[in-house]
């Protein structure tokens, strides 16, 4: 199979206007790259909890134009725990399901669910049966659009933040308890890698528990290091903190060591996820995957 390696559309940097995205898509064409993920919410093609025809009509006329494979990344605030509004929650997901099925795209990412204000302490996977029902309904509808719904691990978002998702070896207990094919994992390495540093455990542990279940994956660098006081690229740069989606390589994410376990089991995209303010690095980063991988 050929290498495919991917990178992601800012939802941000497009922020609703569909000619941002025809412009950077030309830009990710120039670079080299083979896929794109498609922020759906960058969009506006889900307007209350609801796929927007008008929007997908144009969406769709621009994607054409160009010879990418397409994934799709939820909205990043979805939460099927939600304790308010948790049906909207679901239908938007299910509303970006049908987005992604209707512009050919086989994955969508969805950032996992988390619960605020936890009762008690976390024990494992018996304290989110609701949630492999609700995952197990999601998977149903993915499975009929031909898609596969790639739960991605984050690192944690909030002190009191209960969840499956920042530990990729939970994750892949809640994966396997809902077994359907049409519900994977999709591996974030920069997110388990200050995840690891944060929770004190091993990264390469946490893929190889992860490994049976990876669709889909997420490749950039960081320094291990939590937000801190900052959470703006340009303020916490200089600091080396958090989420920095810098180039692979850039970072200290040990990916020599990783990757081995990664290959040969994994033969979906390497997509990666860098800021764009480091796009003028994009030549650079398709050089560093191919020189690791083949």
């Amino acid at each position: 199979m050929a290498l495919r390696i991917g990178i992601n559309a800012d939802s941000s940097l497009i922020n609703g206007d569909l000619s941002i995205l025809e412009r950077i898509l030309r830009g990710f064409q120039s670079a080299g790259f083979s896929h794109v993920e498609i922020p759906v919410h960058g969009l506006d093609c889900i307007i209350n909890s609801a796929l927007c025809s008008k929007r997908l009509a144009n969406t769709q006329r621009i994607l054409e134009k160009f010879p990418f494979s397409y994934s799709v990344h939820a909205p990043d605030g979805l939460n099927l725990a939600d304790g308010e509004n948790r049906e909207a929650h679901c239908k938007a997901l299910l509303a970006t399901i049908d987005f992604a099925s209707e512009i050919g795209a086989g994955i969508v990412v969805y950032h996992g669910s988390h619960m605020d204000k936890p009762a008690g302490p976390f024990a494992g996977v018996e304290d989110w049966t609701a949630e492999t029902d609700r995952l197990g309904k999601i998977a149903a509808h993915a499975e009929k659009r031909h898609v596969i719904v790639a739960v991605e691990n984050i690192f944690r978002q909030s002190p009191l933040e209960v969840t499956y998702r920042i530990d990729p070896r939970e994750l892949a207990k809640i994966v396997l308890a809902v077994g359907s094919p049409s519900l994977a994992i999709c591996f974030d390495f920069g997110h388990a890698f200050i995840s690891a540093n944060e929770e004190n455990f091993a990264i390469g542990d946490a893929l190889c528990a992860a490994l049976p279940r990876i669709a889909h994956i997420h490749v950039h660098d960081n320094f291990g290091k939590p937000w801190g006081k900052y959470t703006r690229t340009i303020d916490s740069l200089p600091l080396g903190a958090g989420d920095l989606h810098l180039p692979p390589g850039w970072g200290i994410i040990p990916y020599d060591l990783l990757l081995p376990i990664l290959l040969p089991a994994y033969k979906g995209v390497f997509m990666m996820e860098i800021q764009p303010r480091f796009s003028d690095l994009y030549g650079e980063a398709i050089n560093w995957v191919r020189s690791m991988v083949e």
